[in-house]
């Protein structure tokens, strides 16, 4: 199983809602939990196989074009999605979907979407550094972050980092119309 999870983490860019997908087989590994295999961890396996055998098309990023992040957090993961549009309208360029660690499950919804920008920013530095992006959260506060007058160290650190390397705007976008809703949803409520 984690050798399964190790192959499909590598892949995990390409593929939408993974820690969706992957979260009965991650859970399954927890140290206080015991290994008991269901017929929910046999559908992650076969829903992790289709989905890396049969992912959606990704375009090359353009660096002539402006970026697009549609970032989003739930109580238990992250995820975000990096566009651009070529021509074509919004194509993806790779997906990002993060379980959230102990600590960070106790975070406010908004550091969790704070942090939802800033894992997005940190994964696709490579794209976005220098670059005009524009963020859509579905957090309707999070317009006002770079102005934002009292803030926890954690936020002053992740502004800090953010205004230092990017050019960015957030934008508010309602959670139905934001694609990286999906990738942050856990797969099952209790």
């Amino acid at each position: 199983l984690q050798q399964f999870l190790g192959f499909a983490n590598y892949y995990n860019r390409f593929v939408p809602q993974y820690a969706k997908l992957a979260a009965p087989l991650t859970n399954l590994l927890k140290k206080d939990m015991p290994y008991k295999w269901e017929p929910k961890h046999q559908e992650a396996v076969e829903q992790l196989k289709l989905a890396l055998t049969s992912a959606p098309v990704l375009v090359l990023p353009d660096p002539e074009h402006d970026y697009v992040i549609e970032a989003d957090a739930s109580d238990q993961a992250v995820g975000a999605v990096l566009m651009q549009d070529q021509g074509n309208g919004l194509q993806p360029i790779a997906y990002l979907s993060k379980k959230l660690h102990r600590a960070e499950l106790n975070y406010p919804i908004h550091d969790k979407e704070t942090l939802a920008i800033v894992i997005a920013f940190k994964a696709w530095r490579c794209y976005l550094e220098g670059r005009r992006s524009t963020v859509y959260t579905d957090h309707c506060s999070l317009k006002y972050l770079k102005t934002q007058p009292n803030l926890s160290r954690r936020q002053v650190r992740w502004i800090d980092f953010l205004e230092t390397h990017f050019h960015y705007d957030i934008v508010y976008k309602p959670g139905h119309k934001n694609k990286a809703d999906a990738l942050s949803r856990p797969a099952h409520r209790s």
